[in-house]
């Protein structure tokens, strides 16, 4: 009965939604776009649900076809959800500080860079999803301000994918 229940717990794993794999995730594209202060912050956290799967995938978006964006893009709404939770785990262990930015009625993220352990960012482990990220940044522009709404117009409308309200 053990190794049933097992087996089952390992088939209802989903990498892409597990908090473990948002968390790093997150802090390596903070990390990436130098959101490391207030002044240098992410704005709008939302947009981290349709960054993630672009930076481990391959960071360009025009080079992958439009049914695998179009999947990436339906799962980002349900990375949203998820990464409301992460934000306040994040923030209560001090990795993150996080602003209400009024006029956008928005929350801002930046990363605490001193409380993560040193050696985190010193590996050749995050190697591919950084130069994913600087294809991002080269494709995109300026991917830590944008407003979400341009973001999947440049990232998913431009490349024929069906989006609805953001």
């Amino acid at each position: 009965m053990q190794n049933k229940d097992a087996a089952k717990k390992r088939l209802m794993f989903i990498q892409k939604e597990d908090y473990n794999f948002l968390a790093y995730n997150t802090i390596v594209l903070l990390n990436a776009l130098d959101c490391t202060s207030e002044t240098k912050k992410f704005k709008d956290f939302r947009k981290i649900a349709y960054l993630i799967d672009l930076m481990n995938e391959g960071g360009d978006p025009k080079a992958l076809d439009q049914r695998f964006l179009s999947k990436i893009y339906i799962r980002a709404q349900i990375k949203k959800k998820l990464l409301h939770h992460l934000v306040i785990i994040l923030k209560n262990k001090n990795y993150i500080g996080v602003s209400m930015n009024v006029s956008s009625k928005t929350i801002d993220l930046w990363l605490k860079k001193e409380s993560i352990p040193t050696d985190f960012f010193q590996t050749s482990l995050f190697a591919s999803e950084n130069a994913n990220v600087i294809t991002l940044k080269t494709e995109i522009g300026m991917i830590k301000t944008l407003a979400i709404k341009t973001l999947v117009d440049k990232i998913f409308t431009q490349n024929n994918v069906l989006t609805w309200e953001v």
